[in-house]
């Protein structure tokens, strides 16, 4: 009797052999190459089976046997409830490794992620030794950047940190359970279910920090948006010119939802709009876009129905002791609020900061007391 080890992965898999998959239409993508090969803890790898003589030349011939010689590599084991399988005993990714099959929990991309990598999506946390560049998407437990984030999508179960920065042109997106750390972020949207920490400046971004949101540098145009505190040492605001939004008190992830639905139902009015036009040319063009309006239409019901409940939810209750902190200089522009009440500054201020004080915002000095 001669047993065959029977593999649930690729054991010939070669990550610097990626081609793209094909689609029925002969379509190549070649955004999704399948870096890695995800495994999750308790994951059947492989399994012996029992083979005749006449069998074995069927079969792979390294992985034939006349006895059960287990090639068993780090973060891996054999099934306790089944002896003959070999299990993952981590989340991570399975590979062999000088004649063993194991299991490793952090990945190191030692490149870019770019065409030659794809979208990379791991179970375990990941280092990136280069960019994630325009377009692509990255997603894992916990991810540390060592170059740039361009126009790109990050999804981190985790926290995330990135020692260049953020310049996504508008187009950068990064989302994070846990916390966030970054050197400088511009034009780009930014939210952790924590706490936002750039060293540098945040110019012109989306942020939305649960906790708090602490600057640096400049915070200058855009929204910052947190439940307790929005510090920026240097400088808030850019001008007249420039606005820039200071959200406090209420939960970031509402604000965000509601950001999100702002944005979206000013899209489906101006299609409304237009559309409005071209029905009320006559006959032939409504038949062509009456259905269209009617679909808008219902969709803008359907997503202010959905404003409104959030909106309720805001109404209950917020943080009254929230603060926006800045020990540099305020300029002119800047919009505050606290909850449901609001502060426009409208000329230079330096070293203070705003909290509620008897119903209203209230700007005090100094920032921080010593």
């Amino acid at each position: 009797m001669l047993y065959y080890l029977h593999h649930y992965f690729d054991p010939d898999f070669d990550y610097q052999n990626l081609k793209p998959k094909v689609s029925e239409q002969g379509r190549a993508d070649h955004y999704n190459l399948d870096y890695v090969q995800n495994v999750i803890s308790g994951q059947v790898l492989a399994e012996w089976r029992e083979i005749s003589e006449e069998e074995a030349s069927k079969y792979d011939t390294r992985f034939v046997s006349d006895k059960k010689t287990w090639p068993l590599g780090p973060n891996v084991g054999i099934n306790p409830q089944n002896k003959n399988q070999i299990i993952a005993k981590a989340n991570g990714y399975v590979f062999y490794y000088d004649g063993k099959i194991a299991v490793k929990t952090v990945l190191n991309v030692r490149r870019d992620v770019d065409f030659h990598t794809g979208n990379i999506y791991f179970v375990g946390d990941m280092i990136i030794h280069g960019s994630v560049r325009s377009g692509f998407e990255v997603k894992a437990n916990n991810i540390r950047i060592k170059g740039n984030v361009e126009a790109a999508k990050i999804f981190v179960g985790g926290s995330l940190v990135v020692e260049g920065g953020i310049k996504g042109g508008g187009n950068a997106f990064v989302d994070a359970k846990e916390n966030i750390k970054v050197n400088f972020c511009e034009k780009a949207s930014l939210r952790a279910g924590k706490k936002i920490l750039i060293t540098g400046s945040a110019l012109h971004s989306h942020l939305f920090g649960k906790e708090y949101i602490v600057v640096h540098g400049r915070l200058q145009g855009g929204m910052a948006v947190s439940e307790r505190l929005i510090y920026a040492e240097k400088q808030i605001g850019g001008g007249m010119g420039c606005k820039t939004e200071l959200i406090l008190g209420y939960d970031s992830d509402l604000m965000k939802e509601n950001f999100e639905l702002e944005l979206r139902l000013g899209k489906l009015s101006k299609q409304m709009s237009i559309l409005k036009v071209k029905v009320e040319k006559g006959k032939e063009y409504q038949k062509e876009y009456e259905s269209k309006l009617k679909k808008i239409e219902k969709n803008i019901s359907i997503l202010r129905n959905h404003r409104l409940k959030i909106h309720e939810k805001m109404k209950t209750e917020f943080y009254k002791k929230a603060k926006a902190i800045c020990p540099g200089q305020i300029r002119p522009g800047v919009e505050i609020s606290i909850g449901p009440y609001y502060y426009r500054v409208d000329d230079f201020l330096e070293n203070g900061k705003f909290e509620i004080t008897d119903d209203e915002i209230v700007f005090k000095q100094p920032a921080i007391q010593k």
